[in-house]
């Protein structure tokens, strides 16, 4: 089980979240070629107090609210970022509006209240959102997995655990004293008696693996969970036994932009939809008109600006995302790799049917030609090596090894002039160069293109 994307309803989806979805797609068909069977699971935040600040928002901001309603989507889940940074900053100021807040976040726990109505309708705003992202990055889940169908159970387990010294109270709370396995201690129920994330984890590890009884559950999250996971599998030890070993984090690395604008309309978030539609525009002006006009083209090549610069390096690495760097026809990038298919795709048109096919004669191999065979001999390998990694940067890093030797032996070496039997040697080896990539470039969720 791969879980990954994990956004929190009521919030942005941010660009976190996008090198998280990217990453665990990657990783979930490298193991998907390697032989594996793979359920993708998603974890998403549908309560606690996050919520409870944009929903506190969404009541003061009323007028807004009621105005945003038929308005779309892009504008409904803009307004719910605004909803909570506003709820935010009263619950850090003000202590009589910290306690409203946290009110507001036990009816959402129970279902009741006056908000119930608002909770209902922002949560599906957020989810119809993801969905769009979703569906724009090419990735489907198996499983949806909310914290909303957890956080009970949760409690229960941690309060049944609680006699058999599993856990321990300490100051009106329920706690797992990490200390003692050489960990740090966490509070899994709070002393207002709620379910935190890590009480909510146990219960999800039980469901997933009642649900699926998988041999591994890779949690594809960032790293400063590293702590929090050590002391969460600990306690999983004791109420599921099963799950020793079979539990592993998977951190990648911070993002940021290099430079140019650092944030979206929040002032402190740079938005997925914002970074994918920044991308598009700034490659209008590399692109030819034949490609601008393409319904899917455009979509395409900046899908693979963003996913091979996050995933062409390793996953611990932090990364500074610029724009200008991830649409360079040139440098190490998603376009050139797709410019590079293109090319090779345009040697077949050109190729056409007035050409007399010859038996292909590979008895003078050249230097470039055996390079370029030696390269495409190790793809196999570096996808299994991949997958015991878990790592999508030894894929990419093969692509461009094998994209920069199939153009200098372009450069080099003519193909459709060359000679009959030499010919067709040089168009068998164009064309398993253009399989390769195509293949490579699916693993890291990459489509691929046939003009640039």
């Amino acid at each position: 089980m791969i879980e990954f994307a994990h956004p929190n309803t009521h919030k942005s989806f941010h660009i976190g979240h996008l090198r998280n979805i990217i990453t665990g797609e990657a990783i979930a068909r490298i193991l998907i070629n390697a032989g594996a069977k793979v359920i993708r699971a998603n974890y998403q935040g549908d309560v606690g107090m996050h919520i409870a600040k944009c929903l506190y928002g969404v009541r003061k901001l009323e007028s807004e609210f009621k105005s945003v309603k038929n308005k779309p989507i892009t504008d409904k889940v803009t307004f719910l970022s605004q909803a909570y940074v506003f709820g935010s900053k009263a619950y850090e100021e003000d202590e009589s509006k910290q306690a409203e807040i946290k009110q507001i976040n036990q009816q959402i726990y129970q279902k009741a209240g006056s908000l119930k109505s608002i909770y209902n309708l922002t949560r599906k705003w957020s989810l119809t959102y993801f969905d769009l992202i979703y569906e724009r990055l090419d990735v489907k889940f198996d499983r949806l997995y909310f914290e909303s169908e957890v956080f009970k159970r949760g409690k229960e387990i941690v309060l049944s655990q609680l006699e058999k010294g599993t856990f321990k109270k300490s100051q009106a709370a329920i706690i797992f004293p990490g200390e003692k396995y050489g960990l740090h201690s966490r509070v899994f129920i709070t002393q207002e008696g709620t379910a935190t994330y890590e009480a909510k984890d146990l219960a999800l590890a039980e469901l997933q693996f009642k649900e699926y009884q998988p041999e591994e559950i890779i949690h594809v999250v960032a790293p400063e969970q590293t702590d929090y996971f050590k002391v969460v599998f600990k306690a999983l030890e004791f109420i599921l036994p099963a799950s020793k070993d079979k539990e592993k984090h998977l951190q990648y690395g911070w993002v940021r932009l290099k430079k140019g604008k650092m944030s979206s309309r929040l002032g402190n978030v740079v938005e997925a939809r914002w970074l994918l539609d920044e991308i598009k525009k700034a490659l209008a002006g590399l692109v030819s008109d034949e490609i601008k006009l393409s319904a899917d083209t455009p979509e395409k090549i900046s899908q693979a600006a963003v996913k091979y610069a996050f995933l062409k390096t390793e996953l611990k690495t932090t990364i500074n995302f610029d724009i200008k760097e991830s649409i360079s026809l040139s440098g190490d990038s998603g376009p050139y790799l797709l410019y590079t298919y293109a090319r090779i795709k345009s040697i077949f048109r050109k190729l056409g049917k007035r050409i007399k096919k010859q038996t292909a004669d590979w008895s003078n191999l050249n230097g470039p030609e055996k390079q370029l065979i030696l390269q495409l001999a190790l793809f196999p390998e570096i996808c299994q090596q991949a997958a015991r990694n878990l790592e999508p940067g030894e894929v990419s890093k093969y692509l461009f090894d094998l994209t920069q030797k199939f153009n200098h032996y372009y450069h080099l070496t003519p193909i459709l002039k060359s000679e009959p039997g030499v010919r067709e040697a040089r168009l068998a080896l164009s064309k398993a160069t253009l399989q390769v990539i195509e293949n490579g470039l699916y693993l890291l969720g990459i489509k691929t293109v046939d003009k640039m």
